[in-house]
């Protein structure tokens, strides 16, 4: 993607002076990072405005008893780290990459803020962003009290089908996120044993196949009979994210 053609799909520059724009394309630098790889620690403080180009970072925080839990998963053109840049107090998550390959554009704090003072609407913009947040937090909320962990499972996975999902040409509903069955389990607060004991099952019965690449969900009545339903369930409803 051309990196003019990115910026024009990134909603943080609506409505924003040109002359603006083109200052922060000229500071902003890309940084490429491979899956696995630490985009920022938790208790570091934000030295940029971190905005999704290409593939997907998912936010980590420390869970009781050594355990990991995962509070999203954004793709571009997703902007990271918003509220803890303004508010300039360190970082309560993790970033790492999800993807075989993520690249972020950086955008300096200093000029950030800078640009905000001067410009309203930057400001406006990230203010609409944080309602992205919220919606996130609430699928957050739905995942983690949908019941027992096969709910709690094909209610995730309905959503990330909603968000990153597509139908390809022979019909198949294909979910492109490579998701290890532990992250799986992080994301709905089980144990990792439990989590291979559903998706076992379920591919055994043709209703979720996996693979290094994502999930093919070969039965998705039965997932939502399992997850039931939620307000706000629409394809791009929410990106299971934490406020920060």
């Amino acid at each position: 993607m051309a990196l003019q053609h990115f910026w024009d799909r990134t909603a943080l520059f609506d409505g924003v002076a040109p002359e603006i724009v083109e200052q922060i394309v000229e500071s902003a630098v890309t940084r490429v990072h491979a899956r696995g790889s630490t985009i920022w620690r938790v208790g570091e403080i934000p030295q940029a405005l971190l905005v999704v180009r290409s593939g997907l970072v998912k936010l980590t925080r420390p869970a009781p008893r050594g355990r990991t839990s995962i509070c999203g998963l954004f793709g571009a053109p997703s902007v990271l780290g918003e509220l803890v840049l303004v508010k300039g107090v360190s970082y309560q998550n993790a970033a790492i990459a999800a993807t075989a390959n993520v690249s972020v554009v950086a955008i300096p704090r200093d000029l950030v803020l800078g640009c905000v003072r001067r410009e309203p609407q930057i400001a406006l913009n990230l203010f609409r962003g944080f309602e992205d947040k919220f919606i996130a937090l609430n699928d957050k909320i739905d995942v983690l009290s949908a019941g027992s962990v096969e709910a709690r499972l094909a209610t995730l996975l309905l959503k990330l089908y909603a968000q990153f999902g597509d139908e390809l040409g022979d019909g198949t509903l294909r979910i492109g996120v490579p998701l290890s069955r532990q992250e799986l389990a992080d994301m709905v607060s089980t144990s990792f044993e439990t989590s291979i004991r559903v998706l076992t099952r379920w591919e055994r019965e043709g209703v979720v196949a996996t693979d290094g690449e994502g999930f093919t969900l070969g039965d998705r009545a039965r997932l939502e009979a399992l997850g039931g339903s939620w307000p706000g369930s629409a394809p791009g409803a929410g990106s299971f994210a934490e406020l920060r």
